[in-house]
């Protein structure tokens, strides 16, 4: 992608003190930190959000992410690290490219990532809820040929329960 500064570090067009590649990634620290030993993993394929990465890279970036996590610890003795994800712009993220930074903490070190919470109505709770669920309800196996199993397995045990045909279980077993 033209104009985009990560791709262009991901190519070796701009200077970076990398500590990690592979094919699919690479990990640098940044030229502005947090604190001492604060990284930044990007994948080198341009993605903008979090939602276009596909997920075999997702895991990919995940599980460097905490290799590097583990690095940070082990070298420095570290209490503790931030892994954050800025996922578009009013989420503080900087460049049009997705990006995972490991910023690494001790106690006292003056970062501060807490927010107050915010107080919602059990209204609120309940609709967040139910639109949330339904957004999610294809995820992995819960779609609806999981909910079609699901319902299988319980006409199955009330079969069992009972030596007679269930006239109701019957006319369900005709939906498409």
């Amino acid at each position: 992608m033209s104009n985009c500064t990560l791709c262009d570090l991901a190519q070796g067009k701009e200077n970076a003190k990398v500590l990690y590649y592979d094919e699919i990634c690479i990990a640098y620290l940044k030229k502005m930190p947090a604190s001492a030993g604060h990284i930044v993993l990007i994948p080198k394929k341009h993605y903008t959000i979090f939602e276009q990465v596909p997920d075999t890279e997702t895991s990919h970036l995940f599980k460097i992410a905490s290799k590097l996590s583990t690095a940070a610890f082990e070298t420095f003795g570290h209490g503790g690290t931030n892994i954050i994800v800025q996922n578009g712009g009013t989420a503080g993220q900087k460049h049009p490219h997705f990006s995972i930074e490991i910023i690494p903490r001790n106690e006292n070190d003056g970062l501060n990532f807490l927010w107050q919470p915010k107080q919602l109505s059990e209204e609120e709770m309940s609709t967040t809820e139910l639109m949330l669920k339904e957004a999610a309800a294809n995820i992995g196996g819960f779609g609806e040929g999981h909910k079609k199993e699901v319902i299988k397995e319980k006409e199955k045990e009330v079969l069992k329960e009972g030596d007679k045909e269930n006239y109701l279980l019957k006319s369900l077993r005709r939906i498409p």
